[in-house]
């Protein structure tokens, strides 16, 4: 069984269903309430393990309540969390998240700075018997830690670019193998609006194979032949929160399976597809099966 490493940050999500995203000051109300497992890199893993691969997630928590909770939610969909890290003092990271009639999203996360400040990055090191490795943005060294063991075991590496860091991402985009952008941290990094131009300029400082998720205007990516482009499947959208989680998570699996970059790209759009036609983040994330039964029907 294909095994991905996540390294990153794990949150606990209070998610609000509104008719429409509130204007101004007031009290507004919501139609659904749900608590949620979140986080990027948690997303992920629980992205690989529903898909039938094989997680491992590892972070840090805080030593509360919510920290357990993340920790219980994880090991309850079959993550291997031995490697979580819980930290005294610190709360664990939370968001709330409102998802409207469309099933856009707005999100107001907090996250301890201190959290992932100093302390050791060993467990992020060790990724003996992955097969692949996926990073996000929220605890670097972590992150710079395991990007070095994936070289050293010349399996794929997956940086998951979802927002725009201090030093535009040098040293994590001159580790990866991999490295997938939001549009809005590609135009942060890039310097440009123009996704074709953004990878060309990050193709340029970085020997990573780069793309860029677009929401419902698909994916871009860059490679020896050129530019391409994967519309997005047609679906019904209902909540497309975690959406680019579950992407990120289906690609690393699918490279670690030993997949080329574009079929890994379409079995990844696929996922990300049925997750937002389906409520309630992680929740919403699909099997194995839901995704080879898209792709055959497309």
């Amino acid at each position: 069984m294909t095994t991905v490493v996540c390294v990153g940050i794990a949150v606990l999500d209070y998610l609000f269903q509104v008719e429409e995203f509130p204007s101004g000051e007031g009290k507004f109300y919501a139609v659904g309430y749900r608590e949620i497992g979140g986080g990027v890199a948690a997303n992920a893993a629980a992205a690989v393990a529903k898909l039938g691969g094989t997680a491992r997630y590892v972070g840090r928590v805080g030593a509360d309540g919510a920290g357990e909770r993340i920790t219980a939610d994880l090991a309850t969909l079959g993550v291997d969390v031995s490697a979580v890290e819980s930290i005294d003092g610190v709360a664990s990271p939370v968001s709330a998240i409102l998802v409207d009639a469309a099933g856009e999203r707005i999100i107001v996360n907090h996250t301890p700075p201190d959290l992932f400040a100093g302390g050791s990055v060993d467990r992020a090191a060790r990724i003996a018997g992955a097969d692949a490795v996926l990073v996000d943005v929220r605890w670097p060294a972590g992150a710079a830690a395991s990007l070095a063991a994936a070289q050293a075991a010349d399996i794929p590496s997956v940086f998951d670019f979802d927002r725009p860091m201090e030093d535009g991402g040098a040293r994590l985009l001159g580790m990866a193998s991999h490295v997938v952008f939001s549009r809005h941290a590609l135009a942060a990094t890039a310097g440009t609006a123009d996704v074709v131009i953004g990878l060309s300029r990050i193709r340029e400082r970085s020997p990573a194979w780069p793309a860029v998720t677009t929401g419902a205007d698909g994916v871009w990516w860059l490679d020896d032949d050129g530019t391409h482009h994967r519309d997005a499947f047609p679906v019904d959208v209902v909540d497309t929160v975690g959406a680019g989680d579950v992407f990120h998570g289906a690609f690393a699996l699918a490279l670690g399976e030993g997949r080329s970059e574009h079929e890994a790209v379409e079995f990844a759009a696929a996922a990300a597809a049925i997750k937002c036609s389906r409520p309630g983040g992680r929740d919403g994330a699909p099997n194995r099966d839901d995704v080879e039964r898209l792709l055959r029907a497309h």
